[in-house]
């Protein structure tokens, strides 16, 4: 069955192309402190990404399409694309300064502009757009029409007015309301994003004793290069101690580094090169981030932090994490990634003594000769550029685990219901077959077999 109709396309190119008139705005404003008007439409949308997203989704539908091809293919219609529609703008916007406002593209700026959209694309379609596709099927259909039907008339209206009626009648583009409204909207949000700034960071405005942020425009610097300059130069240091934003970068860190210590372990030990990733997308061991996060936050509780303290933190930390891990995947995604049960002194099968004694080796390990470089490592990142890239860290292993949890509890519900019951469990289905989640989770088990 099609896992997409046109209605659904429709939402989803009004989605990607807001999503992304919105990162480029907050990309804008954090770059020069400031609202730019950009897009050729009155709408808050970007229409060549949402192009390209749909190019994405309708491509990755079909069969025999592999991981390569699919980027490749779009990269090639990135280009495409961003040459035709030069062409058009060229043709249909009515102003003598056309090619100064559209600028002849050429072959090398069109294909990194094809590259800075096809990587985003590629992970948005794989860690996000699950989720939005389970969004719209569970709403009625008659709401999805509707809804298309509104976004299609505005999106033909607003290419009317803003180049077919010019060419007979004069119209200023500023009286027409979508366009004042997106200029109010992109302004309340750069404003909103430096008035977080500076109340997270007050020395960073010239005069701001007393007054409101909202009305004090006697800022200090411009952009987030100069902030952070200035930032560190008064020696403010990012994620100073144990600090939310430090531990989401340690958790991709060392989600990371784990991946690539089981990757080689297994290799050495076993000599296959076998993926030992957690999520759907990226080469992430959330075992061993997350391990590596609660881990500090234990051991900065612990008050006489010496060796046989934090071996003994470590070893019953250890060994209750790798417990409660086996639990939850068993509960909640009816799998089981390890079995102990051969070994001595083991607890349930879930974790034993042997690997109790080495997490506390790790844990002092960890305390000592890890953690202190890989903290200074983070401090040293400038501090708002840090906190930005904190958010979308939290937003990409968010989303990626929603949805890898999602393909895991479909692959154990498919041992009972092999045939989809609905559009959600079809789309898994057709984009997560049994042959792709064994890829992603080789030593994978499932408590039915």
């Amino acid at each position: 069955m099609p896992l997409f109709s046109g209605t659904d396309l429709v939402l989803y190119f009004f989605f990607y192309g807001f999503l992304a008139w919105l990162i480029a705005t907050i990309f804008i404003s954090l770059k020069e402190q400031r609202y730019r008007n950009f897009g050729i439409l009155n709408l808050p949308i970007l229409v060549q990404p949402a192009i390209m997203m749909i190019f994405l989704i309708i491509l990755s539908s079909g069969k025999r399409v592999s991981t390569p091809g699919l980027l490749f293919m779009t990269f090639l219609y990135g280009i495409f694309t961003d040459n035709i529609s030069l062409f058009f703008l060229h043709k249909f916007y009515q102003n003598k300064n056309s090619r100064e406002i559209f600028p002849k593209g050429n072959l090398k700026s069109s294909a990194a502009y094809s590259i800075l959209l096809t990587i985003p694309g590629y992970v948005l379609l794989k860690s996000f757009h699950p989720l939005l596709f389970s969004v719209v099927s569970l709403l009625p259909l008659s709401l999805v029409h509707l809804l298309a039907t509104l976004l299609l008339l505005s999106l033909v209206s607003d290419i009317v007015l803003l180049y077919l009626l010019p060419r007979k009648y004069y119209i200023k583009r500023e009286e027409i309301l979508a366009h004042n409204r997106k200029l109010q909207l992109g302004e309340w949000i750069s404003r909103g994003i430096w008035e977080r700034i500076y109340r997270q960071y007050p020395c960073l405005l010239a005069e701001n004793k007393g007054k409101d942020l909202a009305e004090n425009r006697d800022f200090s610097s411009a952009g987030i290069a100069a902030s952070d300059q200035l930032l560190q130069q008064q020696g403010i240091i990012f994620a100073e101690g144990i600090h939310f934003y430090k531990l989401i970068w340690m958790l991709l860190i060392t989600s990371f580094m784990g991946d690539i210590i089981e990757t080689i372990y297994v290799f050495l030990t076993a000599h296959v090169l076998m993926r030992r990733s957690s999520l759907v997308l990226g080469p992430f061991s959330l075992v061993w981030g997350l391990g590596a996060v609660i881990l500090t936050m234990v051991l900065s509780k612990v008050k006489k932090q010496n060796n046989l303290s934090i071996f003994i933190a470590g070893f019953f930390f250890g060994g209750a994490f790798e417990y409660l891990c086996s639990v939850f995947t068993e509960v909640f995604f009816g799998m089981k990634f390890w079995d102990y049960s051969y070994m001595p002194f083991n607890i349930d099968g879930r974790t034993n003594l042997l690997f109790m004694i080495f997490w506390g080796i790790v844990s002092v390990l960890w305390f000592h000769y890890a953690y202190p470089p890989i903290s200074r490592f983070i401090e040293k990142i400038p501090p708002i550029l840090g906190s930005v890239l904190a958010i979308a860290i939290t937003l990409f292993f968010l989303s990626n685990s929603m949805v890898t949890a999602m393909v895991m509890i479909r692959a154990t519900d498919r041992k009972e219901h092999p045939e989809p019951r609905n559009a959600i469990e079809s789309f898994i289905d057709q984009e997560y077959p049994e042959n792709v989640v064994r890829a992603l989770w080789p030593n994978m088990n499932f408590l039915s077999e």
